[in-house]
């Protein structure tokens, strides 16, 4: 366990708010010198967990500095923080509301902007966001529990972007969370966008579509692309323009 403690504090998880959750202790991770605020505790820890062991950290996707990092379904700003800390600029893309209010306290100060919207892939004022009951991090714009499927019947109408929006005249990566509306987005984008992003790092969800379809369209715009992870009804796909 403390070589564990020690591998998730040097990417920016705070050691000692580790030991103490470890033993127990009601304490707020603190990751990159934030105290995390989120919705609920086990939000905060489940996110800071993620990016502490590393599931975004591979050769050629991992943040440098002067990147410019777009950070889509940043949920509380753990990514965001992570990529700043280790010299990005980050635009973090948040759509529910209270997760949003502990986006922008989490990264107040820092070289993060957040925005307020979940990403579509056809252009529209709003959209309904649909609630998960497990946690905030599988909150959905495709209206269902993206695990098991299930309907999702609570939402909230709210802002969007589409990814030409988000990637602008270009990143150096693009990170994509965004609970299955990743098919939608990437199969509906042109190559043109596509190629805009430098680099590419998404979770894709079986529930919303198959990922050999998503690698298809990533290298038909010319990118090499790496499934990076694949674990039941979730997994990860890295992509890159370039030869190597």
């Amino acid at each position: 366990m403390p070589a564990r403690i020690w591998t998730r504090s040097r990417e920016g998880l705070s050691f000692t708010s580790h030991v103490l959750h470890k033993l127990g202790l009601p304490v707020r991770p603190r990751f990159a010198g934030v105290p995390l605020s989120a919705p609920d505790a086990d939000t905060a820890w489940l996110v800071a967990l993620q990016i502490a062991v590393g599931e975004y950290r591979s050769p050629g996707l991992t943040p440098e500095a002067g990147w410019r990092v777009v950070d889509v379904g940043a949920n509380i700003g753990v990514f965001a923080l992570w990529a700043e800390r280790l010299g990005a600029e980050v635009v973090a893309y948040e759509p529910e509301p209270r997760t949003f209010a502990s986006l922008v306290a989490n990264v107040a100060g820092r070289r993060i902007s957040p925005v307020q919207a979940a990403l579509v892939g056809r252009a529209a004022p709003t959209a309904r966001l649909y609630l998960s009951a497990v946690d905030s991090t599988r909150n959905s714009v495709v209206g269902k529990e993206i695990e098991s499927g299930e309907p999702l019947r609570d939402f909230v109408d709210v802002p969007t972007v589409t990814l030409a929006d988000v990637v602008g005249s270009g990143c150096d990566l693009l990170k994509l969370d965004c609970e299955g509306t990743e098919f939608e987005v990437l199969l509906g984008a042109t190559d043109e966008t596509l190629r805009r992003a430098q680099r590419i790092v998404l979770e894709y969800h079986r529930v919303a579509g198959s990922p050999e379809v998503i690698v298809d369209r990533l290298e038909t715009a010319g990118m090499k692309v790496d499934v990076l992870a694949a674990i039941d009804s979730v997994g990860v796909i890295g992509a890159r323009l370039g030869p190597g």
